[in-house]
């Protein structure tokens, strides 16, 4: 019989305040990058509104945000768009 504590906890959209990580190469243009299309789907997003962690040899940075995530689907969209973009490595 499954334990209910092994399922992922459901997400109910619109979320307030959802996480998203992206890792990418520390090229001066990523930040305004990620924050152009977060911002397609959460106008409250800025450069500023990031967490942003440097990698020990300095060539990739991770950025954390907290965002507004109006429907399951936009997240799909949204690591889409990021992820063509060879400048980023990872998005969770």
């Amino acid at each position: 019989m499954p334990r209910e504590l092994d399922a992922a906890p459901k997400i109910e959209f619109p979320c307030e305040r959802y996480l998203i990580k992206v890792v990418g190469d520390a090229h001066p243009d990523y930040q305004q990058f990620v924050a152009g299309v977060l911002v397609k789907y959460d106008p409250a997003v800025t450069v500023e509104s990031f967490s942003e962690n440097p990698s020990k040899n300095g060539r990739f940075v991770s950025l954390t945000i907290w965002m507004r995530i109006e429907q399951e689907a936009h997240l799909t969209l949204l690591f889409d768009e990021l992820k063509v973009n060879p400048m980023v490595k990872m998005v969770l």
